[in-house]
C-alpha cells in the first residue's frame, strides 16, 4: 500500500476548515474537533469521500468520528511520519463487574459557583449580599425584551431579580466558534461559565475529568431562545437546534468536559435543579458516578411568561416574593445561574479536598391528583419530608433551619409552613422552633434553579457558621400557632441536635417536589502538616495576555483582607488545581 501525500492530506484538511468556519487555511486548528469547527455530518462525510481519494482506496464514512481532529486524520491516514503529532488516544476503562453499594454515605460539597441578580459573581459575592440583607430586584433591563417584541404589552411587569449581563461569553475559553455562539442559548453559555468557575473554586481541574465517570445533572426549564433563532426558517443557522434544545445544555457540558458519567436535563419547572442534585447524589451512591456536578439555569429573555403569570394573578406588583410575611402578595421572577460539585465523603477526604457541607439524603415525590393541576398537595409534603429525614438517620426536632420553598404566594407559604410544622415541628421544645428562610426574598424566584440558589445559600451558611436573614418579614410573619421562625437578623446556628442540621426545599407547579437534608462537616481536629519546602504557585490561562490579566487580579486579592491571610500553601494548592491551560508562569517561594 502506498504512502499518503501528508502535505495533502493537511492542505485539503485546512481548506475544508477554513471554508465552514470562515477562516484562513493557514490558521485552521488541527488540533481541535472537526465539528467544533463548523463542520456538519454531510461535510463529515464528504471529507471522509475526499481523503478516500487520496489514500486511493475506500474510507469508511465515520472516519471523521473515529480520527475526531486534523492531527489524528493525519495519523491516521499517513501512518508513524505524523502519530507524534496526533493525541494518543486514551485507553478505555474496562468496566466494573459490579457496582459498590454504598447508598448510605453523605456527600460531600465540595465547590460551588454562581451568578445571581445583585451583581453575584460568585461564592463570596454571594455570601456578602446575603448577610447585608440586600434585595436585588431592579427593573428590566431596556434592551432585555428588545428581540422578542418592539412593544411589550402594558401588563409585562417590568420588575424582578435581572442579571446585568446575559449576552457575554467567553467563546475563545471553551473553544466555541463565533457562529456557534451566536446561536446558543444564553442558559448554556452561562453555565459553562459557571461549571468552571464551581471547578476552580474546588480546585479541580476541568481537564481531570476528562474520561471519567462524572455526572452532570442540569436543572432547566425555560426554551424561549429557541423561539427566537428559530423564528425565521429562511435564515435558520444549522447550529440553531442544538443552542436551542434544553437537552443539550447538559450534553454541551460534557461534552466540553469529555465526561464519561451520566449527562441530563432535569425539567420539573420550579424544583428541577433540586431534583437534579438528587440525581446527583443517587448517582454517586450507586457508584454510576464518581464526580457529579449538579446545577441549575434560568434566564428571563421574553415577556411571554411574566405576561401570563400576571393576567393569573400570581406576580406581586412590586416584583417582590415576601416568603412567611404578613404582606405577601404573590411571586417576583428572577434569573441565575448556579453549580454544586459533589463527590463521596470518602473520596473527598482521601483527595484532600475543602468539604463544605454534606447531604445526608435527598427525596423526590409527586403531588398526584391535588385540588388542581397546579396546587400543592399538603399530604405529599409531609410525606416528602418525613422520607427525607428517615433516610437522612435525623431526628425532625433536631433540625435547625429549613430553606424553604417560600415563593410569597397566600396559598402556597401556608401549606409549606403546615408541612413543616406537622413533621418537623412535632415534639419539638418550644425554646427551639424550627428556623425558616427563603432567598427568594433576595433574589426573587428562579424557577429552574431556584432549588441550587437555595442550596448554594445553605452551603454557605453551615460553611461560615452563620444563618442569613429573609427578608420582608422584619414587620410580622404569617406564622402564627406553629413552632416555627422566621429569620430577619443574621444568628448563629443553634445546633439543636449537637450538629447544624438544615433542609432546603423545592416543589415544581407541576407537582414534582424535592428536598434535600445538609449537615456542617466537622472534620478530625489533627492540624494539617504544612511543608516548608519551597511552594510553587503556579498560574495557566489560555495564552499570555489572559495569563498577565489572570496574575494581575491574584496580585490584587492577595492584598484584600482575605487574601492576605491565606496561607501560602493554600494559595499554591487552590492554583495548581486551575492548571492545565495554554500558557503558564509560575514562582516559587518559602511559607
Amino acid at each position: 500500500m502506498s504512502a499518503v501525500d501528508e502535505r495533502a492530506v493537511r492542505r485539503l484538511i485546512a481548506r475544508r476548515v477554513a471554508e465552514w468556519g470562515g477562516t484562513e487555511a493557514e490558521h485552521a486548528p488541527m488540533d481541535r474537533p472537526l465539528a467544533d469547527l463548523g463542520m456538519s455530518s454531510r461535510d463529515a462525510v464528504t471529507l471522509a469521500g475526499e481523503l478516500s481519494v487520496l489514500a486511493g482506496r475506500e474510507l469508511p464514512a465515520t472516519l471523521v468520528w473515529e480520527a475526531p481532529t486534523g492531527e489524528a486524520l493525519v495519523a491516521r491516514l499517513c501512518g508513524p511520519r505524523a502519530a507524534a503529532a496526533a493525541p494518543v488516544p486514551r485507553e478505555t476503562a474496562a468496566a466494573p463487574a459490579s457496582l459498590p453499594s454504598i447508598s448510605g454515605e453523605p456527600v460531600a460539597v465540595v465547590g460551588v459557583g454562581c451568578r445571581l441578580p445583585g451583581g453575584v459573581h460568585g461564592p463570596d459575592d454571594y455570601w456578602r449580599l446575603l448577610c447585608e440583607g440586600a434585595d436585588a430586584i431592579r427593573r428590566v433591563p431596556e434592551d432585555r425584551w428588545r428581540d422578542f417584541t418592539a412593544f411589550p404589552p402594558a401588563d409585562a411587569l417590568p420588575y424582578g431579580g435581572y442579571l446585568d449581563d446575559i449576552a457575554g461569553f467567553d467563546a475563545e475559553f471553551f473553544r466555541v466558534t463565533p457562529r456557534e455562539a451566536a446561536v446558543m442559548d444564553p442558559q448554556q453559555r452561562i453555565l459553562l461559565e459557571v461549571v468552571q468557575e464551581t471547578l476552580d473554586h474546588a480546585a479541580v481541574p476541568a481537564t481531570s475529568l476528562a474520561g471519567t465517570d462524572t455526572g452532570v445533572f442540569v436543572g432547566v426549564s425555560a426554551p424561549e431562545y429557541g423561539g427566537l433563532t428559530g423564528a425565521d426558517t429562511k435564515t435558520v443557522d444549522p447550529w440553531a437546534p442544538a443552542g436551542a434544545a434544553l437537552s443539550v445544555t447538559a450534553g454541551r457540558l460534557a461534552y466540553v468536559l469529555d465526561t464519561r458519567g451520566p449527562s441530563m436535563a432535569v425539567d420539573t419547572a420550579c424544583s428541577s435543579s433540586l431534583v437534579a442534585v438528587h440525581h446527583a447524589c443517587v448517582s454517586l451512591r450507586t457508584g454510576e458516578s464518581d464526580t457529579a456536578i449538579a446545577a441549575g439555569v434560568n434566564l428571563l429573555l421574553s415577556p411571554t411568561v411574566t405576561v401570563a403569570f400576571r393576567r393569573a394573578g400570581a406576580l406581586a406588583p412590586d416584583g417582590r416574593c415576601k416568603p412567611f410575611s404578613a404582606a405577601a402578595d404573590g411571586i417576583g421572577r428572577g434569573e441565575g445561574c448556579a453549580a454544586v460539585l459533589l463527590k463521596r465523603l470518602s473520596d473527598a477526604e482521601r483527595d484532600g479536598d475543602r468539604v463544605l457541607a454534606v447531604i445526608r439524603a435527598t427525596a423526590v415525590n409527586s403531588d398526584g391528583r391535588s385540588n388542581g393541576l397546579l396546587a400543592p398537595n399538603p399530604a405529599a409534603q409531609q410525606a416528602l419530608l418525613t422520607t427525607a429525614y428517615a433516610r437522612a438517620g435525623v431526628r425532625p426536632a433536631h433540625v435547625d433551619h429549613v430553606e424553604a420553598h417560600g415563593t410569597g404566594t397566600p396559598l402556597g407559604d401556608p401549606i409549606e409552613a403546615g408541612a413543616l410544622a406537622a413533621v418537623l415541628g412535632a415534639d419539638r421544645d418550644p425554646d427551639q422552633p424550627l428556623l425558616l428562610g427563603s432567598v427568594k426574598g433576595n433574589l426573587g424566584h428562579l424557577e429552574s434553579a431556584a432549588g441550587i440558589a437555595g442550596l448554594v445559600k445553605t452551603v454557605l451558611a453551615l460553611h461560615h457558621d452563620l444563618v442569613p436573614p429573609s427578608l420582608h418579614c422584619a414587620d410580622g410573619s404569617a406564622l402564627g400557632g406553629v413552632p416555627l421562625r422566621v429569620v430577619t437578623e443574621p444568628e448563629p446556628w443553634p445546633r439543636y441536635g449537637g450538629t447544624a442540621v438544615a433542609g432546603v426545599s423545592g416543589f415544581g407547579f407541576g407537582g414534582t417536589n424535592a428536598h434535600a437534608v445538609l449537615e456542617e462537616w466537622r472534620p478530625a481536629p489533627t492540624p494539617p502538616a504544612r511543608s516548608r519546602a519551597a511552594l510553587l504557585h503556579v498560574l495557566s490561562d489560555l495564552d499570555g495576555e489572559r495569563l498577565r490579566d489572570t496574575a494581575s487580579r491574584l496580585a490584587g486579592w492577595l492584598r484584600t483582607p482575605a487574601g492576605a491571610g491565606a496561607h501560602p500553601a493554600d494559595v499554591a494548592r487552590t492554583l495548581a488545581g486551575r492548571t492545565g491551560r495554554g500558557a503558564r508562569a509560575g514562582r516559587g517561594r518559602r511559607p
